[in-house]
């Protein structure tokens, strides 16, 4: 029992970073209406495109698309919700796999890792924390800038 509420305690705490983290790479995000894009090294492709919104919250899809001739690196394509009033930021999909449990048994018919919901969410930290690095600031239509 005492794991579980560990657990969670992180799980908010990832949640609430990845928020500062996303305000950070996405200015103006709480006001965005449609889609930003922006261009990257080596012609890589990042679109934020808004799925939903209200009050309170906003849904988006977040997609890396890399250059044709590089088979290397697939696409990313992860979908995300903003909570305002709670400042959190929750990975709802990743890539095709949509309605992440908390928590999986294993071996389960997907094969996901028991803590498959953390470990997007996680990922999600990190691709930020790589672009925060890099100075990637995306704030209009089609710009990225270099803070």
């Amino acid at each position: 029992m005492l794991t579980r509420k560990r657990q969670l305690k992180n799980s908010t705490a990832l949640h609430e970073a990845n928020f500062a983290k996303l305000t950070r790479v996405f200015p103006g995000l709480r006001e965005l209406q449609g889609k930003i894009i922006g261009r990257g090294p080596n012609d890589s492709l990042v679109e934020l495109q808004v799925l939903e919104s209200s009050k309170y919250t906003k849904t988006f899809s977040l997609k890396l698309k890399h250059d044709t001739a590089s088979t290397i690196l697939p696409s990313l394509h992860i979908k995300v919700r903003n909570y305002y009033d709670a400042s959190v930021t929750e990975v709802l999909a990743f890539q095709k796999h949509h309605r992440l449990n908390p928590r999986y048994s294993y071996p389960n018919p997907m094969m996901y890792q028991c803590d498959e919901k953390w470990q997007t969410n996680q990922f999600l930290g990190e691709w930020l924390d790589h672009c925060l690095r890099g100075r990637c600031i995306f704030q209009d239509d089609t710009e990225l800038l270099d803070a």
